[in-house]
């Protein structure tokens, strides 16, 4: 039987769940890994008790919850802290986990409400923010009347979307747009200035932890791959403000724009789920703001700098920055590679290698293959809200499916 405390991380693919873990041993957890993705990031990690192996909830969520459950139970589990897109589908069955632990996030109709992009917009604007102009398009009518209120040149975005995939930027209004309607989609205004990205962990509306980054280096149109913490009081303020106005608990992210024009900050999107702002926290100050009862709030160090090493050598000088592409891997940390720690950074290869084959095998796009099991996008595809599964029975939670591994052989075959 466990003496230290237990906390179930999933997403563990994910450079953010491998930092989380290296923190939560660091501060004297015994730390479980459940994902569904063959050779994971934590399956190489010194900081991971044990790494088990469940279905991909966006194939077989009862599979999945089942499975979490199963865990939580039979290895006392005290914290289910979900990382990636899993987080809805956790979210949905929160009751039902909650059972034997405690569980960091909210619940789904909050989450699904700030993950549309256009929701979130719709929602923010009732309350008095300023926003940037933007219309849901889920039928050619909508988007008719969409190119008339939206001023040009726009961005053009699935209302669920990861990673910044499939957005189209369009100078001007077409009579039809450039997409098949078989998804809601979001028009929106190009707003043109800087970036700024923030991650935040809050409990019933009190923030507890918070972090703000600059988009300098990315892969493509979307992810951040640098991050050094900005002290912008107004975002911070902002983030405090809307935490509250929800009663939020979980973790959550936004994107913002500075605009050139006027210098006001406009949020973009909402990412109701850990981001890389985690990269920023390198103490138990993000453990205790997750699990604890602060009574500050959490903050990175000023002018704490980290990168995802391999992605920055790989796209960091195709960016027309050279000189600032060369300071970036002199100073910056990267988050994957840790002395203590250091199968990780050699098992990424592997990692990366397996998804290749996969995606060859499977055709399908590696960026979209990284997500493909975990992706939520929505329970109903229509201008609807209404947020439950039919075909999906919220029974009573049996055993664990064959498909939870014994923690021994922490690679699996397919």
């Amino acid at each position: 039987m466990p003496t230290e405390p237990t906390v179930l991380l999933t997403g563990g693919r994910a450079p953010v769940a491998l930092h989380l873990a290296r923190l939560f041993r660091a501060a004297g957890f015994r730390v479980l890994s459940a994902e569904s993705m063959k050779y994971p990031l934590l399956s190489f990690s010194n900081a991971v008790d044990r790494c088990f192996s469940l279905p991909g909830p966006a194939a077989d969520e009862a599979g999945f919850v089942q499975g979490l459950a199963s865990l939580i139970r039979e290895h006392r589990v005290d914290w289910l802290i979900p990382t990636c897109e899993e987080t809805f589908y956790i979210a949905k069955y929160r009751g039902e986990l909650e059972n034997g632990c405690r569980v960091l996030t909210d619940d789904l109709d909050t989450l699904a409400r700030l993950h549309h992009k256009g929701v979130f917009i719709e929602e923010l604007k009732r309350a008095g923010e300023i926003v940037p102009k933007t219309a849901v398009v889920c039928d050619l009518s909508d988007w008719r009347r969409a190119v008339e209120e939206i001023p040009f040149p726009a961005v053009l975005k699935p209302a669920y979307s990861r990673f910044a995939t499939q957005v189209h930027f369009l100078e001007e209004p077409a009579a039809e747009p450039p997409v098949s309607l078989d998804r809601p989609w979001v028009l929106q205004e190009r707003i043109p200035g800087p970036q700024l990205s923030t991650y935040a962990v809050a409990h019933r509306g009190r923030l507890t932890a918070y972090s703000c980054y600059r988009r300098v280096f990315r892969v493509g149109t979307g992810s951040s791959i640098t991050f050094r913490h900005e002290a912008e009081p107004l975002l911070y303020r902002w983030t405090e403000r809307l935490v509250k106005r929800y009663r939020y608990t979980g973790q959550i992210a936004f994107d913002f724009i500075r605009s050139d024009e006027d210098g006001k900050y406009y949020p973009l999107e909402c990412n109701p789920r850990a981001t890389s702002g985690i990269h920023l926290f390198t103490d138990a100050s993000l453990v205790e703001a997750m699990v604890g009862s602060p009574s500050d709030v959490a903050f990175p160090a000023p002018g704490t700098k980290a990168m995802l090493g391999i992605p920055v050598l790989l796209y960091g000088w195709r960016q027309g920055k050279l000189r600032e592409w060369l300071n970036t891997l002199a100073t910056y940390r990267d988050v994957i590679f840790d002395r203590r720690d250091p199968l990780p950074s050699l098992g990424q290869g592997i990692s990366l290698l397996s998804l290749c084959m996969t995606s060859l095998r499977r055709r399908i796009p590696l960026l979209e293959l990284t997500t493909h099991d975990i992706e939520w996008e929505g329970e109903e595809h229509d201008k609807g809200t209404d947020h439950r599964r039919n075909g999906i029975s919220r029974t009573s939670l049996g055993p664990a499916p064959e498909a939870v591994g014994t923690g021994g052989d922490r690679f699996r075959p397919e």
